[in-house]
């Protein structure tokens, strides 16, 4: 049963996370005028790359944040979640679905490998650092991911359409009935990237990675702690409680005098 309700978080969570991208990036298209389904969704035009990242980018920060407590919004294996959202966004935008992902007609294989090979390192990375490293800003982790997805697209849009997601290559390909000559090098190039951040991952951790700064939250804590002990602030923190007692002692001799009916001395005293 638990494995049923993870999968049905990661499938809503998915389609959500994708539907909103890929509307977003067709809208980009469209609105430029160019929405062929076998151009696809690279582009040189930077305003579009840059509305097609924020797309992507802040879809992601929303979901990620809002199934992280969830199922842990892992949402790159949904794949059925990504066809279903392609579906959707297909069918509610106008034009051909051009949001599969292809590569710009200069870019070799290898190229365009290495690039999502590296886009992909990036995400994975920031998930393992922010997301599987508890601290006390893990809940920060979905901004931090989103933010690594939208440099991700901003890198890689112009060149490889940004696939580094393969949920987010496979769905507009099944959606279309259409898979580019060098769809390969999307998914090799996506898992040489999640190998990679695990190998950086699983390195740091080997190197205790967290001696060489010290802990981060307990050297706030002991800076803290020496900034109150300090002479100066020793010094205002006595002030205070002297100005603190006199208030005290204040308000209780007007309290005394307003029972006695002495108003004037009332108003005098203050």
């Amino acid at each position: 049963m638990e494995f049923w309700k993870l999968g049905a978080g990661e499938f809503f969570g998915t389609f959500i996370f994708l539907y909103m991208a890929f509307a977003g990036a067709q809208s980009a298209s469209f609105n430029r005028g160019d929405t062929s389904a076998t151009k696809g969704i690279t582009t040189n035009d930077n305003q579009t790359i840059l509305y097609i990242a924020l797309s992507f980018g802040m879809s992601l920060i929303v979901t990620a944040w809002v199934f992280f407590r969830i199922t842990g919004s892992a949402f790159n294996p949904a794949y059925l979640g990504g066809i279903a959202a392609a579906g959707v966004a297909k069918g509610l935008t106008l034009g051909d679905f051009s949001t599969e992902n292809t590569t710009t007609g200069s870019l070799s294989a290898a190229q365009g490998l290495f690039i999502e090979m590296f886009t992909t390192t990036l995400l994975c990375f920031t998930v393992m650092m922010t997301a599987a490293e508890k601290s006390k800003a893990t809940f920060l982790a979905p901004v931090a991911i989103g933010l690594a997805l939208f440099c991700g697209h901003l890198a890689s849009v112009g060149w490889t359409g940004a696939g580094i997601n393969p949920a987010r290559t496979f769905g507009p390909s099944v959606v279309n009935g259409h898979f580019t000559h060098n769809a390969y090098l999307y998914y090799i190039g996506q898992y040489l990237g999640s190998l990679l951040a695990t190998a950086c991952y699983v390195t740091l951790k080997r190197l205790h990675y967290a001696e060489v700064v010290g802990d981060v939250e307990a050297a706030d804590a002991s800076q803290s702690q020496q900034l109150d002990n300090s002479p100066a602030m020793t010094g205002l923190h006595a002030v205070h409680l002297r100005s603190q007692a006199s208030m005290v002692s204040l308000h209780r001799t007007v309290s005394k005098r307003e029972k006695s009916g002495s108003s004037e001395d009332v108003v005098q005293t203050v």
